[in-house]
């Protein structure tokens, strides 16, 4: 029973290894690829249907490491894009633990000016936790306890956040596991940490051809030094870019990317540790897929705007025909 309770606490102390580095939830360096993750405001903010697809192996060459996964269909129902919906799977495995989520979500559209909206999101899900006991190796067989393959344990899960946007800037703060949900695995109980997060960035125009995106994401946990990355991306042609980001005494990255056809995005991600278990691993690799289901249609504000045009541009001609008949 001794060997039981060790092994439940050390996998437990690896899943929780958000106690320390804030990774009970995780750390996506292609935030930009995948921002329901962090805030489900984001749905329904693009004027089309979108499918993305995000996989981070960290630390590679590093036995337990994290792994971490995840879908999501986004999209939007009604006029003007008001109401915003998404549904999104993840999974992470670290050392013996593992958790799967299924997330549903939805946003509501509150119009501030002509250019510029706040969205309001919320997402319900259920989550899975589970310690994968065959691949625990013992040198006493004869705990009872030890036979089972899986531990698991259930919670409900809910996010919320806020997001403002226009064509130019989005500034977006939301907060994770808001339950504070507790999970047990026999006699051994984890609290679910509330993760709070704040995304932001702008879009400059140099040229045409050229534009230029800082961003950011801090990620606060309470009792947890700050988390932040900061981040550089360089477009070109809108289709092509690279990237450059720095993680608050953790990490490096570099990033490329590019979108084909108007509808294919494919985004590749490289961390080059700073904390001291780079000797002990090859770096982390992520890359992220995003495919446009549907393309872009104009908005009802955009009709409008065409019809008030045309119907100006109608009258005014109208007027200069009454003028010369004079």
């Amino acid at each position: 029973m001794k060997n039981f309770k060790s092994i439940i606490s050390i996998c437990l102390a690896l899943f929780s290894f958000g106690k320390v580095y804030s990774q009970q939830q995780a750390i996506y360096t292609n935030y930009l690829l995948n921002p329901l993750y962090y805030n489900p405001a984001i749905s329904g903010s693009e004027a089309f249907h979108r499918a993305n697809i995000n996989y981070r192996n960290q630390w590679a060459g590093f036995d337990g490491a994290p792994k971490t996964f995840s879908a999501s269909i986004i999209g939007s129902v009604k006029d003007r894009q008001k109401h915003g919906f998404a549904g999104m799977i993840v999974s992470d495995n670290v050392g013996l633990t593992a958790r799967t989520g299924v997330y549903i979500n939805y946003s509501y559209k509150i119009k501030l000016n002509k250019t510029t909206s706040l969205r309001l999101g919320v997402s319900p899900g259920f989550v899975q936790y589970r310690v994968r006991l065959y691949d625990v190796r013992v040198v006493d067989g004869g705990d009872e306890l030890l036979t089972g393959n899986v531990l698991s344990a259930n919670a409900i899960d809910l996010n919320s956040g806020a997001y403002i946007h226009n064509e130019k800037f989005f500034v977006g703060l939301s907060a994770n596991q808001v339950l504070g949900q507790s999970i047990s695995f026999t006699t051994y109980n984890d609290q679910l940490a509330m993760h709070y997060n704040l995304m932001g960035g702008y879009t400059h125009a140099f040229k045409k051809n050229f534009e230029l995106q800082p961003s950011t994401l801090v990620r606060y946990t309470k009792g947890l030094p700050v988390s932040a990355d900061f981040s550089l991306r360089g477009i070109f042609n809108k289709n092509f870019w690279v990237s450059a980001t720095y993680r608050l005494s953790d990490a490096a990255s570099i990033g490329v990317g590019y979108t084909a056809f108007n509808r294919l995005t494919i985004g590749y991600s490289y961390d080059y540790s700073l904390s001291s278990i780079n000797p002990y691993q090859n770096g982390t690799h992520e890359i992220g897929i995003s495919f446009r289901l549907t393309t872009k249609k104009k908005s009802l504000d955009e009709e409008d705007e065409e019809l008030n045009n045309s119907i100006m541009e109608k009258n005014k001609k109208q007027r200069e025909t009454e003028e010369k008949q004079k």
